[in-house]
């Protein structure tokens, strides 16, 4: 059965062009006034909504967890009502797309698809915007709105000093990382989500968290250097790095060697860092289902050039299956920077025991 998931999961991604314009046209064929409510691009759009969506049914064939593949299409309904569209289309493209599979796929996936995606219809029936997303504690919430709203006003150098006269009262640099900073960019990229604000505005936040985090570190007290290394890196296709960043900053000031090679990282490139920097521990963040498989990939890699090394993984691939990291062979997982330190700290403990 194992061998069958990954051989229809390779199919279906290396044919999800060809497959996602055939389930775009035969949405398009059964909704007539989708084309002209749309325009010109309505084609384009719903060929490129079902490409994506069989790469998340790829994704999540290959790692055996229908989750992964109806967490994400349970998410998507939040951005179709942002943007004005019905989530019964929503549903009807997931139909779409099973028939097209049902019709086009070999026998032998037929089924393992079919199973997939009924299961994501089926949590759409039930499925309540917001229902589903993790509730977390916001300490120093007012401080981390503050910051954000001074940078969509076009503040940075505001934003920033707000962040760091707080550590210069008392804040300490974990916290302000952790729920002041990374709390801003979690609710900016669900601004993003919702159509809130422009894909400029995201950004622009985000560079400017870059530039608070460079100012924290530099400044802050740094504990003696303990002889150990970690290497850090956003795995290839998965740009966002503030998240490794983060990480990266807290190792180094507790006394780590913190190599960060930051987003869309080759899996050979980090694991020829982990060896010529002789990590003790590594770091790989995934943001999308999709990105799982360039994680396993870097993982062998690893194994393969820096075999006494652990990895650890985190990002939000892994918030809708969080024991998904144990199939793809890391040592680890934390979805915190309290979690990555204290787990990482024990990962290269253990193995310097043995």
């Amino acid at each position: 059965m194992k061998q069958t998931e990954a051989i229809t999961a390779e199919f279906v991604a290396s044919s999800a062009p060809a497959y996602a314009a055939m389930a775009a046209n035969r949405l398009l064929e059964t909704n007539p006034g989708l084309a002209s409510s749309m325009g010109n691009h309505a084609f384009r759009y719903w060929k490129e909504h079902m490409q994506q969506r069989l790469l998340e049914l790829s994704a999540a064939l290959g790692e055996r967890e229908p989750k992964l593949f109806s967490s994400q299409v349970s998410w998507s309904v939040t951005a179709f009502q942002a943007r004005d569209i019905s989530p019964e289309l929503l549903r009807q493209s997931l139909v779409c797309l099973r028939d097209v599979l049902s019709e086009e796929l070999p026998e032998s996936g037929q089924k393992q698809v079919g199973e997939y995606i009924d299961l994501a219809l089926d949590r759409l029936e039930v499925f309540e915007p917001g229902a589903d997303m993790i509730v977390e504690e916001r300490p120093h919430e007012k401080l981390s709105i503050q910051y954000m709203v001074a940078v969509l006003n076009g503040d940075s150098h505001h934003a920033i000093n707000l962040v760091t006269t707080a550590i210069e009262n008392g804040l300490s640099v974990e916290d302000a990382y952790e729920h002041v900073l990374l709390a801003a960019q979690r609710e900016v990229g669900a601004m993003w989500h919702r159509a809130e604000i422009s894909i400029s505005e995201e950004h622009f936040v985000t560079a400017t968290t870059e530039r608070a985090m460079s100012v924290i570190c530099y400044n802050a007290d740094r504990q003696p250097a303990n002889g150990r290394t970690i290497v850090s890196a956003a795995v290839a296709e998965n740009v966002h790095d503030i998240g490794v960043r983060a990480v990266s900053d807290m190792f180094e000031l507790a006394g780590w060697r913190a190599i960060c090679l930051g987003g869309d990282a080759p899996d050979t490139d980090i694991a020829h860092a982990a060896d010529c920097f002789e990590a003790e521990l590594v770091l790989l963040s995934a943001a999308l289902t999709t990105q799982l498989k360039a994680v396993r990939k870097t993982i062998l890699a690893i194994q393969d050039t820096a075999p006494g090394c652990r990895v650890m993984v985190g990002g939000q691939a892994f918030r809708s299956a969080p024991d998904i990291w144990r199939q793809i062979g890391a040592q680890g997982y934390a979805s915190t920077l309290t979690g990555a330190l204290q787990t990482g700290t024990e990962l290269v403990q253990t193995q310097n025991s043995h």
